[in-house]
């Protein structure tokens, strides 16, 4: 097993909230339409067109998964944990434990973003919709709209501040940011950079892209994901979390000292609920072509920007990760990564082999963590044992 705490530090960090990331020493005067790319080279991911062998179902690593994950949990120190495992067929492995009373789903935080990714993604394959089209032609009022395309937005070149942030506006606002909201404390804080010239997670950017699927659809983004997700592909225990929900079956926030989280907050930028294996079932949908088109799917992991360190990359509503593969050698994961105070969440996908993983957790513990190892045991039990 490789240290838990090597792990945690390698993709813990792309949390909800933002990270500062490629901090300029001035904020641009005037932006054109010209400006390249500056930053870290970008990396490609393939998605291969495979089957991977089906893991051994024998009592033995049957065993193992459950004794692994009974020490996930304790190591995390999570006050709930759920995880699941897969290949791109056949069953799902998955255990869960320390939900309370009615609880039933965990929150997946910024995982949910490849939700609204795809719904965009969807109009663009169609041609409502596309990837080099301005904001400016939906939102008015945003600093360089008229600059920032759809795909900016996707993949966090836009420029554009993090509006959850802003300090006054997580002091004194209890509830999701409205859109005037969020285009004020964009304007209050400019941009961080012109628009395509480097990356900077933000939140806002998928505020963005959700309030745009819902003007092309002339539906809430709960419903249109419901509509061409969720029913599209079967999900039994998924929905996407709205400002007047109860919050009664999900597992909320067990958060460290005197953080608060609130799970309404994030819409379009963390918008999701689900049990894991409806997770593994909505990765493997995607990857399989099933949500958008292999061509599409492509797409999205065919421009990776380095994120907060050298280890993670973004593309479109996806990420990668490099970490060590099967043999200890260096390689790249695919999926996402998600969390606030209280929450983390992570999918994490071999995409040499298609295996996946997807852990989500209540308290402040490295889900990261937990779906490497579950995910090395699980190929652990799918590698043929030499004979004895």
């Amino acid at each position: 097993m490789i240290a838990f705490k090597a792990v945690s530090r390698l993709v813990l960090t792309a949390a909800l909230v933002a990270l500062p990331i490629q901090v300029l020493a001035k904020k641009p005067e005037k932006c054109s339409a010209e400006m390249k790319y500056a930053g870290p080279a970008p990396i490609s991911v393939a998605i291969p067109t495979m089957v991977a062998a089906s893991p051994s179902q024998s009592p033995t690593y049957q065993d193992a998964f459950t004794a692994l994950f009974t020490d996930m949990l304790t190591k995390s120190k999570a006050t709930s944990l759920t995880v699941a495992m897969a290949n791109q067929t056949g069953s799902i492995w998955t255990k869960t434990q320390g939900l309370q009373g009615s609880e039933k789903l965990h929150y997946w935080a910024s995982v949910g973003k490849s939700f609204t990714a795809i719904v965009i993604m969807q109009l663009v394959e169609n041609g409502r919709l596309s990837l080099d089209d301005k904001l400016s032609n939906w939102i008015d009022g945003v600093p360089n709209g008229d600059l920032i395309t759809v795909r900016m937005l996707l993949n966090h070149t836009s420029g554009l501040y993090s509006a959850n942030e802003d300090r006054d506006a997580a002091k004194n606002q209890p509830a999701a940011l409205s859109l005037k909201d969020s285009i004020r404390i964009l304007k209050k804080h400019g941009p961080l950079f012109c628009p395509g010239q480097y990356w900077r997670y933000s939140n806002t950017g998928y505020l963005f892209l959700g309030k745009i699927a819902e003007q092309v659809y002339g539906q809430p983004l709960s419903q249109i994901i419901q509509n061409k997700i969720i029913d599209k592909i079967g999900l039994k225990n998924s929905y996407m979390v709205k400002v007047d929900d109860n919050l009664s079956d999900i597992a909320g926030p067990r958060p460290s000292g005197d953080q608060k989280s609130d799970i309404r907050t994030p819409g379009a930028a963390g918008p999701m609920a689900a049990t894991s294996s409806d997770m593994v079932l909505f990765w493997r949908a995607f990857l399989n072509g099933d949500l958008v088109s292999p061509d599409t799917r492509d797409v999205m992991f065919s421009t990776l920007y380095p994120m907060f360190d050298k280890n993670m990359f973004y593309g479109l509503g996806v990420m990668a990760m490099r970490a060590p593969g099967p043999e200890g050698e260096s390689a790249i994961w695919i999926g996402h990564a998600g969390g606030m105070p209280g929450i983390k969440a992570f999918v994490m996908i071999d995409p040499a082999s298609l295996q996946y993983a997807a852990v989500a957790l209540t308290g402040d513990g490295p889900a990261s963590a937990v779906a490497y190892n579950m995910l090395r045991e699980w190929q652990r039990a799918s590698t043929p044992q030499p004979e004895s």
